[in-house]
């Protein structure tokens, strides 16, 4: 009897002892619990995953946790926290209704707005594409202070700019949601020639964009000049929908070829699954859109440093099947996909989610051409900077159309990769106050995966 009791004493101990040994749970919504889950959705998703630190501490706050975690080439994985602005990732065109670039033009230094969202205070206030900036928040702009100047005043809860040729105006902050469709119009020549900005790729333009469609097949439109010299990219479905919409394409063709880390490995979409990860509340079908799109057999595509993401992935994935004519400059050459992790409550707590951000997939097309992290190189090098002032979108004299309505009009599509001659020369800052910063739109087609692998 008294050596059980000693077994049983002496098995107690052992209990005891390892329960102290064990640490104690992280408490849900302590920055510990959600650095801990953030660790784990990288090792497990992270395209970079082997590069992860070794050691780490799981006590600060989540925000700078992750980004401590980045591979060094990693320039656009990203962490938020819902309702929490400080996370977000505020951009003028996001903020205050307007996109701006700083240049030396004939050796003098200039900041010109480059875009204006259609409705926001901007637009409203009369700021129009091409108006010349020369202050904001009453300092006066330079090389050297541009940028801070512009980080800084994303931050108030107001902007004030002084035009060149005089004006001034204060613009409230607040969250502008583009429309996806800025113009679409016919040109009326040889043939007609159909021309289409495209903000971003989100379904809530889907039906802006079938009645453009619509619209160009009634004029009979031959030729389709499709401008993205703005587009941050987007929803990855809703590029496919584009594609289906102009391309000459089958639903059933090879859209999108993903390569991911050793556990995710490899995995492609045709343009039909791709589509099929619309958001709820959309049920558009490949069929339908193709048989009531343009079925082009080419595009002219307009592109810049802001062309991004999705938007790249629709001119990469389109030249297996169709022609592409690239025109204006290099795009910015994000040529990999990310999706959105939310932070689950037994994680969270009672405290807002955080949703990770991570690039998990680099993309490549049907042929296996990818790999454009220097950006997509134009068939017509154009600089939209040569005229100045900037024109509207959808001027003919702007020298991106001008450029495709030329070739259009003499059918020289044959010698590609000339460049176009320009009036003055320009250089361009590194620094747009632009949309590419903005935050990464969740893209759906990779979260059955995820929440598979959970």
């Amino acid at each position: 009897m008294r050596q059980s009791k000693t077994i049983l004493l002496a098995l107690f101990s052992v209990v005891l002892l390892s329960c102290e040994k064990d640490p104690p749970p992280d408490e849900p919504g302590s920055n510990e619990a959600i650095n801990r889950w953030t660790l784990e959705q990288m090792q497990q998703y992270y395209y970079w995953n082997s590069k992860l630190p070794n050691q780490v501490t799981l006590d600060g706050k989540p925000n700078i946790f992750f980004k401590n975690l980045l591979y060094r080439d990693d320039h656009y994985s990203t962490i938020l926290q819902v309702l929490n602005s400080d996370t977000y990732g505020n951009t003028l065109a996001n903020t205050f209704g307007f996109d701006m670039a700083q240049l030396q033009y004939n050796g003098q230094t200039m900041q010109l707005v480059t875009q204006v969202v259609p409705f926001s205070e901007a637009n409203l206030a009369g700021l129009h594409r091409g108006d010349t900036i020369q202050q904001v928040n009453t300092q006066p702009l330079e090389g050297y202070n541009f940028a801070p100047v512009l980080e800084a005043a994303l931050k108030l809860p107001s902007i004030q700019l002084r035009l060149q040729n005089g004006k001034k105006m204060k613009l409230p902050a607040s969250y502008i949601s583009q429309p996806v469709v800025y113009t679409a119009q016919i040109f009326h020549k040889k043939t007609n020639v159909g021309y289409l900005f495209l903000s971003q790729f989100d379904f809530s333009g889907g039906y802006s964009v079938l009645e453009a469609i619509q619209k160009f097949k009634a004029s009979l439109v031959q030729d389709l000049i499709l401008d993205l010299r703005y587009n941050t990219g987007g929803q990855v479905a809703f590029a496919s929908f584009c594609s289906l919409t102009l391309a000459d394409i089958a639903p059933n063709s090879v859209f999108v070829r993903f390569r991911g880390n050793e556990k995710l490995g490899n995995r492609e979409e045709t343009f039909q699954s791709a589509l099929a990860q619309q958001p709820e509340g959309y049920s558009f079908q490949a069929e339908e859109l193709l048989q009531s799109g343009l079925q082009l057999k080419r595009i002219f595509v307009l592109t810049g440093p802001n062309t991004a993401s999705a938007s790249e992935m629709l001119i990469n994935s389109l030249k297996p099947y169709i022609e592409v004519i690239q025109i204006g400059t290099e795009t910015l050459g994000k040529d990999m996909a990310s999706t959105t992790l939310s932070s689950p409550t037994q994680v969270s707590g009672h405290q807002r989610a955080w949703m990770l951000m991570p690039l998990v997939y680099k993309i490549y097309n049907k042929d296996g051409s990818g790999d454009y992290n220097s950006g997509l190189i134009p068939n017509y090098h154009t600089d939209e900077f040569a005229q100045l002032p900037l024109l509207p979108f959808g001027d003919e004299k702007d020298p991106l159309l001008q450029q495709a309505l030329n070739i259009i009009a003499n059918n020289t599509t044959q010698s590609l990769n000339r460049k176009a001659s320009t009036s003055a020369k320009t250089f361009t800052s590194p620094y747009f106050g632009s949309s590419y910063r903005a935050i990464p739109m969740t893209l759906p087609l990779l979260l059955p995966i995820f929440e598979k692998n959970k």
